[in-house]
């Protein structure tokens, strides 16, 4: 057998990490930001796989064959050009001596994955996951299989916020949220950006400096590895470190609502939420509204009955009676069936349960194309920040689907001026119709201005402690 070439490979930090964690892991994901040497990673961990495990397979994709051929083949030769030799053209196939293969390819369209089905690889690599659909992920994941008691098969992947397989990625490898049958300790995640690369900077210095000099969204996705922007993005204002906060459960001494978007099906969700709010007045007498959106009920494929109890005795538990239930107007109507309108079929289950009129279901903001413009532009003004510098609605920590969909909605591509409903807007669409009925107060006029990420923002007041006079907290419990 031919002598195994010597491997001289340089790993940074970061790197390293995933390079070593990959061979346990069955699924890496590796990236996040830009600049931080994913594609080198993947060309020195795929030849060390093939030469140090004979007989086995490696499959290498790209969206594209120019990104293939030039994020891939050619830097192979130039970082390993003993690997040239090896290289047959024809089949974009490299054949080591030790019977192992690495093979290039691209899925330009998602019915491509299909052309892998039956085929068996120790190892795959999908470089820039974010750029494919998760149908790709699942249906390669069948082809990555052995019958080497020697090697693990793997999968390793890469990428960076943005595109239109971010939702997904996200979920798994950021908010570690699994669906049944998905198992936790089979995913991984590695966050490299930019200055993990000292190589990089040392060659190019000015890199970062480009990076910091793209539009707003690009930089906090492309610098900062940010999962919460990305280009296209409809609420590109929104915030987890500004927006979202500790769960509280606000005095009754608010006024309470409920809001409701309804879905049955297995595509579909009903998505609930209390939320309350908490008039503010600023130091100088100026008065604006802020809400607080505090507890969420998510899912499908349950009977309004179902949901009007479930959302009874959670209200119930926490001492919280709504003054107003704002739903989308859709559900007034009575159902094909014949049976009554969902509306109805909750306001009679709450009936029941409290042995008389316990809220009313009333129709929130009309859910067509035109509504919904307004309702996107309404929501706008809510995630803006108010004269303390703090926004005009709040969502707490356990409102997790909410807080999980709505950055990740991008704009129609047919009406601009609102976002795709084809994705996850339950829990956008459920606030947006209670929001509707809540005016607006803008406190914002002749303010001071300070500086948050890069941009103007308005003042935040301090008391004499030096304490933001933002929220009270004083009316509020802490969320058993």
């Amino acid at each position: 057998m031919p002598k195994k070439p010597e491997l001289d490979i340089f790993l940074q930090p970061k790197q390293k990490e995933a390079f070593y964690k990959s061979f346990e892991t069955p699924v890496m994901f590796y990236g996040g930001a830009k600049g931080g040497g994913k594609s080198f990673l993947v060309r020195a961990r795929e030849l060390y796989r093939r030469l140090t495990f004979p007989n086995t397979n490696g499959l290498i994709l790209r969206k594209t064959y120019p990104e293939l051929i030039s994020n891939h083949i050619r830097k192979f030769w130039v970082e390993y050009p003993f690997t040239r030799k090896w290289y047959n053209k024809s089949e974009k196939t490299i054949y080591y001596p030790n019977g192992s293969t690495t093979e290039f390819s691209y899925l330009q369209h998602t019915d491509d994955v299909y052309n892998f089905q039956g085929r068996e690889y120790e190892d795959i690599t999908i470089d820039e996951i974010t750029q494919h659909e998760e149908d790709v992920f699942k249906i390669l994941r069948s082809s990555n299989r052995t019958t080497n008691v020697n090697i693990k098969p793997t999968i390793f992947l890469t990428g960076n916020p943005g595109g239109p397989g971010m939702a997904w990625v996200k979920r798994i490898f950021v908010d570690r949220n699994f669906n049944d049958g998905e198992i936790p300790d089979d995913f991984d995640f590695v966050q490299a950006k930019v200055w993990d690369n000292k190589l990089l900077l040392q060659n190019d210095p000015q890199y970062i400096t480009r990076l910091k000099g793209l539009p707003e969204d690009q930089r906090r996705a492309y610098l900062d590895g940010d999962w919460d922007i990305f280009s296209g993005q409809v609420f590109s204002e929104f915030r987890r470190q500004y927006h979202v906060i500790d769960p509280i459960i606000p005095s009754k001494s608010f006024t309470h609502f409920l809001w409701i978007d309804w879905g049955y099906s297995e595509k579909s969700a009903c998505a609930i939420y209390l939320a309350a709010l908490i008039p503010q007045t600023t130091q100088d007498g100026r008065e604006f509204n802020r809400v607080i959106v505090y507890k969420e009920w998510y899912g499908n494929q349950k009977h309004p009955n179902e949901w009007a109890e479930i959302v009874y005795r959670g209200c119930k538990q926490i001492g919280i009676k709504p003054k107003r239930c704002y739903t989308d107007p859709a559900i007034h109507s009575s159902q094909q069936s014949g049976e009554q309108s969902i509306a109805k079929l909750f306001e009679w289950k709450w009936k029941e349960l409290n042995d008389g009129l316990w809220v009313r279901a009333e129709k929130g903001a009309n859910s067509g194309s035109a509504s919904r413009v307004n309702r996107v532009g309404m929501l706008h003004n809510w995630l803006s920040f108010a004269y303390d510098g703090m926004p005009y609605i709040l969502f707490t920590k356990n409102c997790e689907n909410l807080i999980r969909t709505l950055p990740l909605l991008v704009y129609d591509e047919n009406q601009p001026e609102t976002y795709d409903t084809s994705m996850e807007d339950h829990g956008t669409d459920a606030i947006t119709y209670g929001l509707s009925k809540i005016k607006f107060v803008d406190a914002s006029s002749g303010v001071r201005e300070f500086v948050l990420d890069g941009s103007v923002k308005r003042a935040r007041l301090f008391d004499e402690n030096g304490d933001g006079l933002a929220i009270d907290m004083k009316a509020f419990r802490k969320m058993i």
